[in-house]
């Protein structure tokens, strides 16, 4: 096969990089998806008193996988604010 059997035309090749980059966000969403679902698979197989010895709530387990720990210290200030206005 020669050189110029092999290379594609520009726009094939625009087309096949557009193609690869979709590809990549996909594995890299479904990548993202699993290692939530392996934490917060972990973190529900402690037990209440462990979790609290990490500081965490049982109940932030959900959040905290899904949103990460930004959401849950934004919660907790939220909470705080609302109890100093009392």
């Amino acid at each position: 096969m020669t050189t110029q059997q092999a290379a594609l035309p520009a726009p094939a090749n625009r087309v096949l990089s557009t193609i690869g980059d979709a590809l990549g966000a996909v594995v890299d969403s479904l990548r993202a998806r699993w290692r939530a679902h392996r934490t917060r698979a972990a973190l529900e197989a402690l037990d209440p008193r462990t979790l609290r010895d990490i500081g965490i709530d049982f109940s932030d387990v959900l959040v905290l996988t899904t949103h990460g720990t930004d959401a849950i210290f934004a919660t907790r200030k939220r909470v705080i604010h609302r109890l100093d206005r009392r």
